[in-house]
């Protein structure tokens, strides 16, 4: 009779530990299923945004006004780090100039 309540105990126990990944699997998927319907809201208001002619929404202008500035920025980065790389040739150059004289004093 024992054996009988015991395995019937863990009966109880495993189900109820299945019950409780269950659970939280629920819970998981809920939030995935918030998560993509947001994406989707995000995806379709992008779409009915370009749909409505660009210039006249002015979220879409002040993206656009964005990535001018973006670009720009980029642009300048770009030469800043021309002008950097330069330098830094130069002065590798020189240095093993340098080197090499003193391995020949």
């Amino acid at each position: 009779m024992t054996d009988y309540l015991n395995s019937r105990i863990q009966a109880l126990e495993e189900g109820n530990k299945f019950n409780v990944t269950q659970d939280a699997i629920r819970k998981r998927e809920e939030e995935f299923l918030i998560t993509l319907r947001e994406m989707k809201e995000s995806i379709l208001k992008d779409k009915q945004a370009e749909n409505a002619g660009g210039n006249n929404n002015p979220a879409s202008s002040s993206s656009s006004n964005e990535l001018v500035s973006l670009r720009e920025e980029n642009d300048r980065l770009k030469a800043k780090m021309t002008k950097q790389e330069y330098r830094i040739s130069h002065l590798v150059t020189g240095m093993e100039k340098l080197f090499e004289q003193q391995k020949k004093e």
